[in-house]
């Protein structure tokens, strides 16, 4: 009983936040003149954004399939439906919760073990990282045309902190890998003493995802794939752009989409409300974009991210039949015995 009333207040804050988050973003600008923005964008554009926002999705299932091949092989259609069911359910429910159905629903389609598809998420999250910190350093240094010179300093400085911090989270990695068993001991040292065994399990666990990158070859291929898939995702960000008769490089796109992915950081549900303030801050501090189109683009662009997948990712949720009932048992199942680790 308790643990429900806990998530029932997690979930209302969550939606606090984003509800004031959105007051906020709306309350800078006339909505007159946001409309009539909305109203002059070019559609062959716009159509053009939101496809290369779901192929950016296909690609991620397909880079998924080279990190579970450790576990085994997925159905193609279960690939493309899981992750479009995952970035659904994150849309609509706070707290990521779609981090948790994507894995869970491939291994009830699949019988691939839960364990092992739940860690493949987290490699997910560790190639989208270091790949974004990586592309948005470098493209600070080529995007000196359009960004505005009062930013171009604290953008350069943010990219170099970026490169190290790819460097050092890559060092972290290799070394957890190569000595497991001592990390583990050290890290689990943390956790209080009552929650050691659970924390040690969950320890193994993340290791376990990581060790599917563990070869030269096997890295290269997972950050291949991710490449293509942050390629295409700054494409998305450029041709929306164009439909605001806005014309930006790709570095500048990509540099545009990485500081205003920072508001996904926000735990709302999809991101609303943190996500439009990021970008609507992105423009008109980056690029010196006037408020009511920057408004106009922040309300688009999470369109675009955002509805497209979902009604794809709902459809397969439907028709596959899966429920919250079932997550609950596979997360049970996935968890080791107490004393196994």
């Amino acid at each position: 009983m308790a643990r429900g009333r806990q998530h029932w207040w997690k979930v209302a804050a969550s939606l606090a936040l984003a509800v004031g988050l959105l007051a906020w973003f709306f309350s800078r600008v006339p909505l007159a003149e946001v409309g009539r923005t909305l109203l002059g964008v070019r559609a062959g554009w716009f159509a053009a954004a939101v496809c290369a926002a779901l192929a950016s999705y296909a690609l991620r299932a397909f880079r998924w399939r080279v990190i579970l091949r450790p576990l085994g092989s997925a159905p193609t259609v279960d690939l493309l439906g899981c992750t479009a069911a995952g970035f659904a359910t994150s849309a609509i429910l706070p707290a990521r919760a779609g981090e948790l159905v994507r894995p869970l629903l491939l291994t009830a389609r699949t019988r691939l073990p839960a364990a092992g598809t739940i860690a493949s998420i987290l490699v997910e999250r560790i190639a989208d990282l270091v790949t974004v910190l990586l592309m948005f350093g470098v493209s600070a240094l080529f995007a000196r045309g359009t960004i505005a010179a009062s930013a171009l300093r604290p953008v350069r400085d943010a990219a170099a902190l970026a490169l190290l911090g790819v460097a050092a989270l890559l060092a972290v990695m290799f070394m957890l890998l190569r000595r497991r068993e001592a990390a583990v001991r050290q890290l689990v040292r943390v956790f209080p003493g009552r929650l050691r065994p659970r924390g040690e399990r969950l320890l193994h666990h993340v290791l376990d995802g990581l060790e599917a990158v563990h070869s030269p070859a096997a890295l290269a291929r997972l950050f291949a794939w991710s490449f293509a898939v942050w390629l295409l995702a700054a494409a998305q960000v450029q041709w929306l752009a164009r439909a605001f008769g806005l014309e930006y490089s790709l570095p500048t796109s990509f540099v545009l989409m990485a500081v205003s992915g920072l508001g996904l950081a926000v735990p709302t549900p999809g991101g609303v409300g943190g996500f439009h303030a990021a970008i609507q801050f992105a423009l008109t501090s980056l690029v010196a974009v006037d408020l009511p189109t920057a408004t106009a683009f922040a309300l688009l662009h999470h369109v675009v991210c955002f509805v497209p997948v979902t009604v794809v990712g709902l459809a397969y949720i439907a028709a596959v039949g899966f429920s919250p009932t079932r997550v609950r048992e596979l997360e049970e199942r996935a968890a080791p015995p107490e004393g196994e680790r």
